[in-house]
């Protein structure tokens, strides 16, 4: 509902909009009457609808602050006129007052539009070389996407913390112990072998688990990459991975036994290609 931004709030403004007109002209009531009616309907209408389906609070602020702009500059406006018109001046009814307003605020919510979604989308590679300057190390990729990781729902986030909570303790009782890393040193763009050994509390190898590795950049969702590493015998496993950039990855590896799951977490640096 909310994965387009500019859409939702043009929709939004042109409904409020449209609102505004309709009641103003059929209800016979006064500007800032009408402008006070259409801010209630809209934050009645758009406040639940954001609560059952939450975007984030800066996707829900900037969405609350056009939509109640727009009702309470028409109310400006319509102020404004029927002002003149009542003192039968009508020939230039529409002040610059109300007009710089409402300009001001339109501005400052399509920058505030404006980055938000790049931070959400980011900005195209042609558009980045233009306006972002060159890696300082050279031969790196420039992006202004940020992934945003942190879940918008708090009480999703509140169940997944609970539930970490429980298998942390499980994990610290079971004793597992893991030993990962590479086996070379790691070189973006080239494969190298990610190699875990995970062994008991007594130091016997675990053997016939599935073992999972995420590789998240931190930078940029988009290069995320996940591998099931294979096993080598007696607690090992390891797998051939090639990551495409250079710096630095969050590492989360997944033990899974039958009912039995480890968790660990920790970070890895890629060497750039050529020693850049």
């Amino acid at each position: 509902m909310f994965s387009n931004l500019l859409v939702s709030l043009g929709v939004g403004v042109a409904l409020t909009f449209v609102a505004f007109v309709l009641l103003y002209k059929f209800a016979r009531l006064s500007g800032k009457h009408v402008a006070i009616i259409v801010i209630f309907a809209v934050i009645g209408i758009y406040v639940p609808v954001s609560i059952i389906s939450w975007p984030g609070a800066d996707v829900f602020a900037i969405h609350i602050a056009l939509y109640v702009i727009t009702p309470y500059g028409l109310g400006i406006i319509a102020a404004a006129w029927e002002a003149r018109t009542h003192e039968e001046r009508q020939g230039k009814w529409f002040h610059w007052g109300p007009l710089a307003l409402v300009l001001f605020f339109i501005g400052l919510v399509m920058v505030d539009a404006t980055i938000i979604t790049l931070s959400d989308k980011g900005m195209s590679q042609k558009m980045a070389s233009l306006l972002l300057p060159e890696p300082q190390a050279g031969g790196g990729v420039v992006t202004s996407f940020f992934p945003g990781t942190v879940a918008h729902d708090y009480q999703k986030k509140e169940a997944l913390y609970n539930d970490y909570l429980v298998q942390l303790e499980e994990q610290r009782a079971r004793g597992w112990e893991l030993h990962r890393g590479w086996t070379t040193q790691p070189v973006a763009g080239s494969p190298a072998t990610f190699r875990v050994e995970v062994r008991d509390r007594d130091g016997q190898p675990i053997e016939g688990a599935e073992v999972g590795v995420e590789f998240l950049r931190p930078s940029d969702e988009r290069q995320d990459a996940s591998v099931l590493l294979r096993e080598q015998g007696a607690g090992v496993y390891e797998q051939e991975v090639s990551l495409p950039l250079a710096g630095i990855w969050s590492v989360v590896i997944t033990v899974q036994r039958g009912d039995d799951l480890h968790e660990s977490r920790g970070t890895t640096t890629l060497a750039a290609a050529g020693g850049e």
